[in-house]
């Protein structure tokens, strides 16, 4: 089966982003919050506003978002008043290898694995499994996701940044990313979305619950088709047998560029076809790079083109964007 991931909108449409990265106030979700590991995610009713993990209690404040089988939510540890946020994932089942607990268990591993070796790995503080509930809790630091600076309403003329700005966020996602590639681990579902801003202003990615493994003698492999059909190179949208996709570490470079391009100019390349299916067809049978608009900056244009080469062969790795002139000229 397809996994397409949606964008998940967390701030209002008409919310206009400024050069300081100034947050948002908080939304009034007025959504019930449950948090009772053995009942049900629907229907629920606000009974209790503690969570707790290993013993540990925190005070959730709101509900920031949900899924099929899983919450998150914003909330505090009253022991520190450290704000967090809290993952709920339910119908959890350690034996299957296939599906969401299969996602729930290996990013698990992967945030533990990578919390000492990749600065921009989001912070985990606390988790458990509990088998008799089937429910799984990771307690992370909280932020503001990217995408609040590039709302997906808002006119392109609003949201674009200066090159200056763009080049502040994105070489962190680079080098993100770069870490990530180092450390055999492919992100796969590389987006605004996926990264956060803490409310110290460091650049954190989340979400590893797409990524995989891959050797550095790998390029890539083919392995069920799944991510967010925005940012998906030719090659992931090509589909083999129904469910299907090469994958590997220069996926994460095209998404890297779809998002470059974004935070430059305002809009998506492929945001003209609306339906994602449409969508993903009019990737799979690109034949050259995407148009890139014009621009006084010769290496911003160099560094795009390299990135949304439809070739995955011919893309830089992470190491070798940074060291692009684009970072390197000044």
């Amino acid at each position: 089966m397809m996994k397409i991931a949606y964008a998940f909108r967390p701030f209002p449409a008409n919310y206009k982003p400024t050069c300081d990265a100034t947050l948002p106030a908080p939304i009034n979700w007025n959504r019930p919050i449950q948090t009772s590991p053995s009942a049900p995610l629907v229907n629920a009713k606000p009974q209790a506003t503690t969570i707790f993990v290993n013993g540990v209690s925190y005070t959730v404040v709101r509900l920031l978002g949900e899924g099929l089988h899983s919450r998150v939510y914003a909330a505090y540890d009253p022991r520190t008043t450290q704000s967090v946020a809290i993952k709920v994932v339910q119908n959890l089942d350690s034996v299957d290898s296939q599906g969401h607990s299969k996602m729930f268990f290996k990013e698990i591993r992967y945030l533990t694995k990578l919390q000492p070796r990749n600065p921009y790995v989001i912070r985990v503080y606390n988790h458990e499994f509990d088998s008799k509930s089937q429910t799984g809790k990771i307690v992370m630091e909280t932020g503001h996701d990217f995408r609040f600076l590039l709302p997906l309403q808002a006119p392109a003329s609003e949201k674009k940044m200066s090159v200056p700005q763009a080049k502040f966020y994105w070489q962190q996602m680079v080098e993100a990313v770069a870490l990530l590639h180092r450390n055999g681990i492919v992100h796969s579902d590389i987006k605004p979305e996926n990264f956060i801003l803490t409310q110290g202003g460091q650049l954190r990615i989340i979400d590893l619950g797409l990524s995989f493994r891959l050797p550095q003698s790998q390029a890539s492999v083919l392995r069920p088709f799944a991510g967010t059909p925005e940012y998906m190179p030719p090659e992931v949208c090509q589909i083999q047998n129904g469910q299907y996709s090469h994958q590997g570490r220069a996926s994460d470079i095209w998404a890297l560029g779809v998002l470059l391009f974004e935070m430059i100019f305002g809009y998506r390349p492929f945001e003209h076809v609306q339906d994602n299916y449409d969508k993903m067809s009019y990737i799979a049978r690109l034949k050259h790079t995407p148009t890139i608009p014009p621009t006084t900056n010769p290496y911003l244009r160099d560094v795009l083109k390299q990135c949304l080469q439809v070739n995955p062969v011919r893309r830089p790795s992470a190491d070798q964007l940074l060291q692009h002139p684009f970072f390197t000229n000044q």
